[in-house]
């Protein structure tokens, strides 16, 4: 049996362009390379699911507008299903992006605040038959917190992606049993410094926490014990869009598949980190897939 998970949060729509640089103010630069394709941090999570041989589904909010079936389209060649439980007035929500050749690093404009605002009203309820576990990222809070006391209820293992640290994301973490974020989230009066961020996901009642650090090494703290993962070098970086994502959606399948395990969270800090190396090779969030 293929092995399952909802992965509940934002879809984009994303147009994305490979750059020499960023352009200067009322400048205009050609683009190397460009991609249309969903994106989101659950979205992305998802494809990386799929990749690793898994069944996802997103849960998600869409609107009903032509553009929607670009995000459907693509997930579907990627072997994601999307369960559309929200929707809400205008197109979907639309992401310009930037990737500098030389660095692989990216530049993100997006309008995600009608995923953070609430006032969306749930119609439809995942089915948790058969799943093995759940990620959310914080986004259409109405969909994923409702959803993550289902899933703990059923003793099903919730894990939280979590870029950085917003005002509504604290009771997103205490939803949660496992957290995953990264060197970016500093909730106030840690500065972002590891030990803090660890004390303070714990404060929330999460024990168990993943720090990504981009190439450097992944931290980790659980009841089990703490640790750090070297994560595999890569040369040349192409680029990083997607990279946390990824790890997040193969460090849910590893969870998925194998079942929640502590004493083995380095071991599937390890596996994750080698499938965003793959990753990051490639212009793109859909290259690298094959």
């Amino acid at each position: 049996m293929t092995t399952s998970a909802l992965f509940a949060g934002l879809a984009t729509l994303d147009i994305v362009q490979l750059v020499e640089r960023l352009p200067s103010p009322n400048e205009k630069v050609a683009a190397l390379e460009f991609a249309v394709c969903a994106g989101g941090p659950a979205t992305n999570a998802a494809v990386a699911f799929a990749r690793c041989g898994g069944a996802p589904t997103l849960v998600t909010a869409l609107p009903a507008h032509e553009l929607t079936a670009l995000v459907t389209g693509d997930l579907s060649r990627c072997g994601v299903d999307v369960l559309a439980a929200a929707s809400y007035d205008g197109p979907p929500v639309t992401a310009s992006i930037m990737v500098t050749r030389a660095t692989g690093d990216r530049a993100v404009v997006s309008p995600s605040g009608v995923a953070t605002g609430g006032g969306l009203a749930p119609v439809t309820e995942a089915p948790l038959d058969g799943v093995g576990a759940v990620l959310i990222d914080g986004y259409f809070p109405e969909i994923s917190l409702p959803l993550a006391a289902r899933a703990r209820a059923a003793g099903i293992p919730v894990v939280l992606d979590a870029g950085s640290h917003k005002p509504h994301t604290d009771s997103v973490a205490a939803a949660c049993d496992i957290a995953v974020v990264s060197d970016d989230y500093a909730p106030p009066g840690t500065r972002g410094e590891p030990e803090a961020v660890l004390a303070h996901l714990a404060g929330l009642g999460v024990g168990t926490a993943v720090i990504t650090r981009g190439a450097g090494a992944v931290l980790w703290r659980s009841p089990q014990g703490a640790g750090e993962v070297e994560v595999p070098p890569v040369s040349p970086v192409i680029d990083t869009l997607g990279a946390g994502d990824f790890f997040h959606g193969a460090l849910t399948w590893r969870i998925a598949e194998l079942g929640r395990d502590d004493a083995r969270l380095g071991e599937d800090i390890a596996f994750a980190a080698s499938v965003v190396a793959e990753s990051l090779g490639s212009f793109g969030t859909r290259a690298w897939l094959g």
